[in-house]
Parts: C-alpha cells; structure tokens; sequence
C-alpha cells in the first residue's frame, strides 16, 4: 500500500508542475496578445480570454489536488 500512495503522489506532483508550467504559458501568451493588440478589441479580448481561461485551469488543477491529498489522506 505504502508503493501505491509514494506513486500517486510523485504522479500527482509532477501533474501539478506540468500544469502550472502550462498554465504559465498561456498566461503569458494571452498577455502578449493583449499587449500587441494595438488597439484592436478582436485581439484584446483573445488575450484577456486566453489569461482567464489559464487561470481557471490552473484553480480546478490545484482543487482537483486537494481533492486528491483528501482522498489520499482518507485511505492512509
């Protein structure tokens, strides 16, 4: 049981890394978008669009980890 529980949480950690590293880049996707708009509303709005979806992907990872320590918790 001890092999299960190291191995979802090394699988855990790593998924949150990869998560935030991503999230991390839309975010700076979207704001350089948002910053070379020029003027455009088009554009803006597909930069502030990329930024807020990047932020509520990272906010359901980190819950989906809580989620995950409390289950994991739970079986311990």
């Amino acid at each position: 049981m001890e092999e299960i529980n190291t191995l979802f949480g090394n699988l855990l950690a790593i998924g949150t890394g990869v998560a935030a590293a991503v999230s991390a880049f839309f975010v700076m996707w979207g704001a350089f978008l948002y910053m070379t708009a020029a003027g455009s509303p088009r554009q803006m709005e597909a930069g502030k669009t990329a930024i807020l979806n990047a932020l509520g992907g990272l906010a359901i990872v980190l819950l989906a980890r809580v989620l995950a320590g409390i289950v994991q918790g739970a079986m311990a």
